[in-house]
């Protein structure tokens, strides 16, 4: 699969001859094609009324429009949520009955940040999202819950149910107001009913997570009849719930006492989407575990384009937010988009707009895996089913902006032995359109860590010296051109004679946090002192320790120092003729 990404990166950067306008954009396209299909308001195509069809909606046009300023898509918001409301933000024909009643509120919020200048529209729009607010937090709450406190999905057929899908109907919605507001209890309220949601549904072998979860699993045929859990991980569900905590952790104070454990949980289910990519599309399967080549798979399972668009939005935003590896997970997000527009976006016929397809309908949590993939796809416009158009609005929002612009080129890359440690320097073309510089390294020319990264300098040129000392073997290095949009360009690939391989640690935990101590794992051929160093993501050694080691497998605790901030940083041991390395995250 690594060398099909590899592969594919090169044969899909944009050889454009000039830079992409907004105008010719996937974001624009089918955001002037539901306003121009349903012109009055987005519930003409769903009939929902105050509910997430219609909203999902409008926050991926929220999204297109905070890329691209368009009157027109602000107005389209604002003419679905205001016939709701009254002149001071009561509810006019509004049942607040499910999580899904909720979702609205964070277009609301959207229209309180537009409009807050305006007195009359900040009361009311804050009002309104206050009453939401509080049906579902503190002691004026009056939605049901279970006995330990998790919201019910529905206030109607759903008694003691919590799905992955009421992860995003609710809590991005309330950390945002918490934070626009100053309300530590909407923001505790939605941290820890993700959190409860994660370590009870996380599968820690796979690095996915199953649907939904029941307090009273005797209640339910698809429950475990020990755990409650469902049986199988749903791909929208999922991508419900990546999509949470990534706008979770947009809008959660950077000292909030569980954001490390938010981090931690989206860099596992990172780590198992990019294991169930499909290596032919670049997608993902409607039960996501069970594609081609995995027990359990039948051929009525298949690509499901909206849970596929969701997790490429998580992994670009958390990737460019740094919350997980640029470096691991770029390169996947941009496969899937790459999957989307080759193999799920099409011209309908009917308008010569674009429709995207084969995206699951409507469903509540399945029996078991045939009633997950026995649901029949569907495509949009030709359906009432919004979850297509949400999905494929939020991935190309996050990648088709900032615009994409022609590729970066290699102009010249070497690599050499200088004083016994290995140097590498590259000129790279077109130097204003890059993000970041990534070197890599590698044992064997297949398997690449991330060794260095840089932002462009100006010049075009330049030069990075691995702080480990070069002993007998050989090292592989290259440097991979991040671009504004996303995009990724390989230099060749060169090896160096003198260089020892780099054997992975084993590091726990990781994440980390500064100033606390770390397990280091290593093995090695010989005792003697071993030094190890820590290195920053700029290639500089921020400590070295020296430590005693015995011939065979060994244990011990590095301190990291207080000072090192937030990021990736790698622990590399060296000595009698040996050097191994890993990464390791810092939160």
């Amino acid at each position: 699969m690594k060398n099909f990404f590899a592969l594919a990166f090169l044969l899909v950067t944009f050889w454009a001859a000039s830079a992409q306008t907004a105008a010719n954009t996937w974001s624009v396209k089918f955001s002037d094609a539901i306003i121009a299909r349903w012109p009055t308001t987005i519930n003409s195509m769903t009939g929902k009324n105050w509910e997430y069809s219609n909203s999902i909606i409008t926050h991926g046009i929220e999204k297109v429009y905070l890329a691209n300023p368009t009157p027109a898509y602000r107005t389209y918001i604002k003419g679905y949520i205001d016939p709701w409301l009254n002149a001071t933000g009561g509810f006019v024909g509004v049942t607040l009955s499910s999580l899904d009643r909720v979702h609205p509120g964070i277009s609301v919020l959207f229209l309180y940040e537009q409009f807050k200048s305006n007195a009359a529209d900040s009361t009311k729009y804050r009002n309104a999202a206050t009453t939401l607010r509080n049906l579902i937090v503190g002691p004026t709450s009056t939605y049901s819950k279970t006995t330990n406190g998790i919201l019910w999905h529905k206030l109607s057929g759903y008694n003691n149910i919590s799905m992955l899908d009421g992860m995003y109907m609710a809590h991005p919605f309330l950390v945002k107001y918490g934070r626009l507001f100053n309300d530590n209890a909407a923001i505790d309220t939605a941290v820890n009913q993700v959190l409860f949601m994660y370590n009870q549904l996380y599968d820690g072998t796979t690095h996915l997570i199953k649907h939904a979860w029941t307090s009273t699993p005797g209640s339910y045929t698809w429950a475990n009849a020990t755990t409650g859990n469902s049986s199988e991980v749903w791909s929208r569900a999922m991508g419900w719930y990546v999509m949470a905590i990534t706008d979770i952790l947009k809008y959660l104070p950077t000292g909030h006492a569980k954001r490390p454990q938010l981090l931690a949980a989206l860099n596992n289910l990172a780590q198992g989407i990019k294991t169930y990519q499909d290596a032919t599309t670049g997608l993902w399967y409607q039960v996501v575990d069970k594609g081609v080549g995995k027990p359990g798979y039948t051929a009525a399972n298949y690509i499901e384009s909206s849970g596929s668009a969701m997790f490429v939005y998580a992994l670009k935003t958390a990737s460019d937010s740094g919350w997980i590896s640029s470096a691991t997970y770029l390169p996947v997000a941009q496969a899937g988009w790459n999957g989307l527009k080759a193999n799920e976006i099409t011209i309908y016929a009917g308008d010569s707009k674009p429709q995207i397809n084969n995206f699951a309908p409507a469903m509540s949590v399945q029996n078991d895996y045939a009633s997950y993939v026995g649901i029949t796809s569907v495509d949009c416009p030709t359906t009432t089913n919004p979850h297509g158009y949400a999905a494929i609005l939020m991935a190309a929002a996050v990648m088709e902006f900032p615009l994409s612009l022609l590729p970066l080129h290699f102009t010249d890359i070497s690599a050499q032995i200088t004083n016994n440690h290995a140097r590498v320097c590259w000129t790279a073309g077109d130097n204003d359109q890059a993000d970041h510089f990534v070197v890599q390294s590698s044992a064997d020319g297949k398997q690449f860590d991330q060794s260095f990264i840089t932002p462009p300098n100006g010049s075009g040129s330049y030069c990075w010296t691995d702080p480990g000392t070069a002993t007998p073997g050989k090292t592989y290095y290259r440097v991979a051109a991040v671009s504004k949009d996303g995009s990724l360009q390989y230099s060749k690939t060169l090896s160096l004679q003198r260089v020892q391989p780099n054997l992975a640690l084993r590091l726990s935990p990781n994440p980390v946090q500064g100033g606390s101590a770390i397990t280091v794992s290593a093995s090695v051929a010989a005792a003697g002192v071993y030094r190890m160093h820590i290195i920053s993501a700029d290639g500089a050694v921020l400590k070295t320790s020296s430590y005693a080691l015995a011939a065979g497998q060994n244990e011990v605790q590095v301190l990291l120092p207080v000072s090192v901030s937030k990021g990736m940083y790698r622990l590399q041991l060296e000595g009698n003729n040996t050097r191994q390395s890993s990464g390791f995250l810092v939160y």
